[in-house]
């Protein structure tokens, strides 16, 4: 029973079935109420009319009501009270009991994302104490809503998953633009995730709101944030939120250092009109220098691959559009493209309408989709910075590099130029995605900078910005130990910190220094061996972990995962559910022994049967397992869908792993029927392949320099 937003019941199948205002109010009533005379509602809902005509007119009412949801009585009572048959089945109700009980993100979900007014639509000016009771009702929701997401955020924030928590302060901006508390939430998270640019917007809009609407100014400690997210010296914390066990400095150093020479070549480059590849070792600063550039230059969005998207065709691209259809979801795609992009995005349609691709006709349409897909969806962006290119799947990146000359075409011609910072570990990306840069790189097309380690001058900097007392007396020491890379700094610092360090002699034993693994492998050994779980189910689960799957692959409460998780997040091991760094992933997955990998693994696929996901996944993690005869029948069932749904190659692939996985087993015949079925892929893979290359002009595009 919905009466938050428009109010209808909705049926076990979906179906919905609009409310009328007396109903609904009786709804809401009841469940804010409680169990109440049925006289006194009688008397609220039909104020002129006699006693009798009012009670005669409730009982037409609770019969309607039964008739409305298919003869189920909703509401129950005698001759003089009535009361909600299930309490808990009224959203309001719901969203009032788990409040008060501090189960916060409970009570976001009774009342969806967006929120929603108390029988919104709905006005009783003929039922005077009706309205009454209906005014203060209404700012008691408000209340409700408010207190949820107030808590709510803090929580998300304070536990590092800041893109969660962005979300909710987007919906409160969105309902309440005058609200400088959603909006200080806003500011402050979008901040957060490196976006100064637009906190500095978001604070613009919402004075512009205060100063329209009200006509007041914002408040000190709105505009004591401001300061801070104008000067990047200091990172904003969440107000009234528990402090981590290490300070967020450490996580995201305030300033960047020691990159002049990189930003000289980003700004020659972005005046060329050049996509932009920034390279370097890893935890070297590649997304944040990618981040502060675009900062300077626009509007931007980030996307990013995982490790794990190797084995899942057009899985990096899938998550690119994802993110982007959660950044902007009023862009509308034209049919034919949601019904192509449905191929790698089921949500967006029926993939068993779709015919295969064994054509050039059906492969060019295919990728054209996802070139209109790319521009529409970052229209709203300068600049698309795509992180950890190593990791994009082939599929995905022929797909990008397919599409990307028609954006240089289409800048040409006028339309809104977008540009690309791709970032990258140097010497990890795959040969066909290397030969694509190298082509851009031959036709002027794009620019490689090249990332090296800091300066001792640099690090002096980094570590001062930190404000963390003792850290400045170690800077000497601290570039001999790492070399000067940003993220060994970091994790030394950390580990000084956890040990109490920082005000002490410099250690006279630390890890080998021109590792971070030690580092990490220190600090992971400090954890609950849950936590220490956890932290492995999430490097052997990759792209695909989430939180939900902990209490069943490791068998344990939901209340003991759940602190197991805060414990990662107060490490900063993990942030939200993905790791903080893909070092501090590596060094989890060195830390875990053959056997345990085996098990783990194991339990992983168990759980991701359940939960029907995408078979290319299941065969991987029974694979890896140990158990072949478990994922061959999984691997077959991807390479017959793809050979259904996606470009034949990614099929071919998958057969002729299953063949050779069946010659290593003894299967001679299968393998045979496999090697015929990826043969068949590969012919017409062919056939269309060479249509659907991308072609490079001689020189950019002109007039592409913002």
């Amino acid at each position: 029973m919905q009466v938050l937003g428009l109010a209808q019941l909705w049926g076990p199948e979906g179906q919905g079935v609009r409310l009328e205002r007396r109903a609904a109010a009786l709804l809401a009533w009841l469940g804010l109420q409680g169990p109440s005379s049925k006289y006194a509602l009688a008397s609220l809902l039909w104020p002129d009319s006699p006693p009798t005509t009012a009670r005669n007119n409730m009982r037409q009412l609770l019969r309607r009501l039964r008739l409305a949801s298919g003869g189920e009585a909703l509401v129950e009572g005698d001759t003089e009270r009535l009361a909600l048959v299930a309490p808990s089945n009224v959203d309001v109700a719901c969203l009032k009991s788990t409040t008060e009980a501090r189960a916060y993100a409970q009570a976001l979900e009774s009342v969806g994302a967006e929120g929603g007014t108390l029988l919104d639509g709905f006005d009783f000016d003929d039922c005077p104490e009706l309205a009454r009771w209906l005014d203060g009702a209404r700012a008691g929701v408000e209340g409700w809503v408010r207190e949820a997401r107030e808590a709510r955020i803090e929580h998300l924030t304070s536990g590092g998953d800041w893109s969660a928590a962005l979300g909710l302060a987007q919906a409160w901006a969105r309902q309440e633009p005058e609200s400088e508390q959603a909006g200080r939430h806003l500011i402050r998270l979008l901040y957060l995730q490196g976006d100064r640019g637009a906190a500095l917007a978001a604070f613009e809009q919402l004075r512009g709101v205060l100063e329209r609407e009200l006509g007041v100014t914002p408040l000190p400690e709105t505009l004591a944030l401001v300061r801070e997210v104008e000067k990047g010296m200091q990172r904003p914390h969440p107000t009234a939120s528990p402090r981590p066990a290490l300070p967020l400095s450490v996580l995201r150093p305030p300033v960047l250092v020691g990159r002049e020479a990189a930003w000289r070549q980003l700004e020659a480059g972005w005046e060329a009109g050049q996509m932009l590849f920034i390279s370097g070792a890893p935890g070297s600063g590649k997304t944040r220098l990618a981040e502060e550039f675009a900062n300077a230059k626009g509007r931007w969005g980030r996307v990013e691959g995982r490790e794990g998207d190797s084995d899942v065709p057009f899985a990096s691209q899938a998550r690119a559009f994802r993110t982007q259809l959660a950044r902007w979801p009023d862009v509308k795609l034209p049919d034919w493209v949601r019904t192509e992009l449905s191929r790698i995005l089921p949500e967006l349609g029926e993939t068993r309408l779709l015919p295969p691709l064994d054509s050039e006709t059906g492969m060019l349409r295919f990728y054209d989709a996802g070139a209109v897909a790319l521009y529409l969806l970052h229209e709203h962006d300068a600049i698309c910075i795509a992180d950890d290119v190593q990791y994009w799947d082939a599929a995905s990146a022929k797909s990008f590099f397919f599409a990307l000359p028609r954006m240089f075409e289409a800048t040409s011609r006028g339309a809104q130029p977008l540009r690309f910072i791709d970032c990258y570990r140097r010497g990890e990306l795959p040969a066909q995605t290397r030969a694509h840069v190298a082509r851009l790189l031959d036709a002027g097309l794009a620019r490689v900078v090249e990332l090296e380690a800091l300066t001792g001058e640099g690090v002096k900097h980094m570590v001062a910005a930190m404000g963390l007392p003792g850290a400045e007396a170690h800077a000497d020491n601290l570039t001999r130990y790492t070399g000067g890379n940003p993220l060994y700094v970091v994790e030394t610092l950390k580990h000084l910190l956890e040990t109490d360090s920082l005000l002490r002699d410099w250690p006279q034993r630390l890890p080998p220094p021109d590792r971070v693994g030690p580092l990490i492998q220190l600090r992971l050994e400090r954890l609950s061996a849950l936590a220490l779980q956890c932290a492995r189910l999430a490097a052997l689960a990759g792209a695909f972990f989430r939180t939900s799957l902990v209490p069943r692959v490791l068998q344990v409460t939901a209340a003991a995962a759940h602190e197991a998780l805060v414990e990662l997040e107060s490490a900063q091991i993990l942030l939200g559910e993905r790791f903080s760094h893909d070092l501090v992933m590596e060094a989890v997955r060195a830390g875990m022994l053959p056997g345990e990998e085996r098990a783990l693994h194991g339990r992983l696929a168990t759980a991701l049967e359940e939960d029907a996901a995408p078979a290319i996944l299941l065969a991987h993690h029974w694979i890896e397992a140990g158990r072949v005869e478990r994922g061959l029948p999984h691997l077959l069932a991807s390479a017959h869908s793809d050979e259904q749904v996606l470009p034949p190659e990614q099929a071919a692939d998958h057969y002729a792993r299953a063949a050779a996985l069946m010659v290593a087993t003894g299967q001679w015949e299968d393998a045979v029927r496999a090697r015929a079925a990826e043969a068949r892929c590969r012919l017409q893979a062919s056939a269309a392949g060479p249509h659907v290359q991308p072609t490079w002009s001689a020189r950019a595009p002109a007039g592409r320099t913002r």
